[in-house]
């Protein structure tokens, strides 16, 4: 993006939505965005800056394509749809909101597995029979980097866009893995969480492209008086916790 203008990508709806826009308020850059039809909106306390509401998946791209300079988006999405290291890097790290973990989501059923020792065992078994263990995902690239750097190489991941939990019971998967915060939507479908099966810990994390900004002495000016403003509040709320 050549504008001289910065622009901010943040979530457009979701769970991120409504504690981003809290967090940036916290940290006097309150947003105005007219109706949630429009996906454009400022910060009217910071001038030279653009608010671009994209869904939380998008965001990452955006930032590495250079449609967006900064991004605020999970750790998780943000390792999962990186593609080019290069372009974009984590300006600030845990903002405080946004906690869950990615995490195996197995049939309580399967009373012998409460590790992923276990679920290895259940691959291999899986192998035995010709069979692969069959995963259903929204983070294949994360998930696949951690089963093998447990030395888990037989399976299969079925990528899903929709409602993970029921996979194992529609028989579309044999397990999961998902984000999760509290574990109480996998417990209502009967599944349950293993030891040592968290593949990530996340929380939201402000982005930016290097790309876009190199040389821009005005967006370096504003990237730096929003990193200054967002450290301040951080700072602020460790001290009165």
């Amino acid at each position: 993006m050549t504008s001289s203008n910065l622009t901010l990508a943040i979530s457009s709806s979701g769970a991120l939505y409504d504690p981003t826009l809290e967090f940036l308020n916290n940290c006097g850059l309150e947003v105005n965005r007219p109706n949630k039809r429009r996906y454009i909106g400022e910060i009217p306390a910071l001038a030279g800056v653009s608010i671009l509401f994209q869904r939380s998946a998008d965001i990452t791209w955006k930032v590495e394509e250079g449609n967006a300079d900064l991004g605020i988006v999970g750790y998780d999405r943000y390792l999962e749809f990186q593609t080019n290291p290069e372009y974009t890097q984590i300006l600030l790290n845990n903002l405080g909101f946004g906690a869950c973990s990615l995490a195996f989501g197995v049939p309580e059923s399967w009373f012998d597995v409460s590790s992923i020792a276990d679920l290895a065992e259940v691959a291999t078994d899986f192998k035995r029979k010709g069979l692969n263990l069959k995963i259903a995902s929204k983070f294949p690239r994360l998930t696949e980097h951690f089963l093998i750097s447990n030395s888990i190489s037989n399976f299969s991941i079925v990528p899903s866009s929709g409602t993970l939990e029921i996979a194992p019971e529609m028989g579309s998967a044999d397990i999961i893995t998902d984000i999760t915060s509290t574990g109480t939507t996998m417990k209502a479908n009967k599944l349950k969480t293993i030891s040592g099966g968290i593949i990530l810990d996340s929380e939201s994390c402000l982005i930016v492209n290097n790309q876009s900004i190199s040389g821009q002495s005005n967006k370096l000016a504003i990237i730096n008086q929003i990193v200054t403003k967002l450290q301040s509040y951080l700072s602020k709320r460790v001290k009165d916790a």
